[in-house]
Parts: C-alpha cells; structure tokens; sequence
C-alpha cells in the first residue's frame, strides 16, 4: 500500500514537472514575461453619433504605432451631473502568439471606449491630469474641420 502511493506520488510528480516545463519553454502562464506598458494622455471625445449608443464614447489618444488590437487600451472616468473626468488611456503590447485583430490607426490617432453610466448630453468632458476641457465631436469630426457625415435627407 505504502508503496502504491510514492509511485502515484511519483508519477504526479513528473506529470506537474513538465507541464511547468512546457509553461516555461512556452513563456506562459505565470512564466510569461512582462508586457510593455503605455499611458497616454487624452486628446479629445468622439460620440457614436446618431444610431449608436448613447452611453459609449471614444476617448482618443496619439498612437504613433500602424494598428492596435481590439481591447488594447483601456480608460476609466468619474461621471457627475454636469461632467465627466477620464484618466488617462492606459494599455500594453499585446502578447506575442496571440491573435490581434490589428485596427488601422488614422491620422497617429486611436481610442478606448468608455462605457458611461448616462449618456454624456451637454456634460463637459475633462481629463483628469491636469483638468483640460476636452473636445467632444461627432465620429465624423476632426478638431477644427468640419463634419464629413452625410447627412441624411
């Protein structure tokens, strides 16, 4: 009986030895090395627009890479009555072997979405790293140019 149960031991022993090997070769699991991390300052807002969801914005950043992946960044906010204040887009690589849908990046410009808990309406949207007024812009907009939605008649 005493037997039996060094050899089970045994065997779970070799079994666990090299699953921890192949995490280890693999660069998995709690072997994996640390990803870059980003922290970028917002830059201004984009809503949906119309027929989106009102309660989703964009919060855009620079981004000087060609793409990013889809969830690559991340931000949070403190909503109020009359304002929001967004913190800063944070994000890292993205890991290695793992399947990116690689978004293009106009203009060295990309967003994380922030889900609001109202929608944002006539709010002000603030960052909160220095408290600049951030400008808020239909997803057709660029900062100083006009709209290039079409419009439906």
């Amino acid at each position: 009986m005493v037997r039996r149960v060094v050899v089970a031991s045994a065997g779970v022993a070799v079994v666990a030895s090299v699953v921890v090997g192949v995490l280890a070769w693999l660069g998995a699991g709690p072997f994996r090395a640390p990803l870059k991390e980003y922290s970028f300052s917002p830059t201004e807002v984009r809503t949906l627009g119309e027929g989106g969801d009102p309660l989703v914005i964009s919060v855009m950043f620079p981004w000087g890479e060609d793409g990013v992946c889809s969830g690559q960044f991340t931000v949070t906010a403190v909503e109020s009555a009359s304002s929001v204040v967004v913190s800063q887009v944070k994000g890292s690589e993205w890991p290695a072997g793992e399947l990116c849908a690689d978004l293009g990046t106009p203009d060295g410009v990309s967003s994380a979405e922030l889900t609001l808990r109202s929608p944002l309406g006539d709010r002000t949207v603030t960052r909160a790293q220095d408290g600049a007024v951030l400008p808020v812009l239909d997803p057709c907009e660029r900062q100083g140019v006009p709209s290039m939605c079409p419009r439906l008649q």
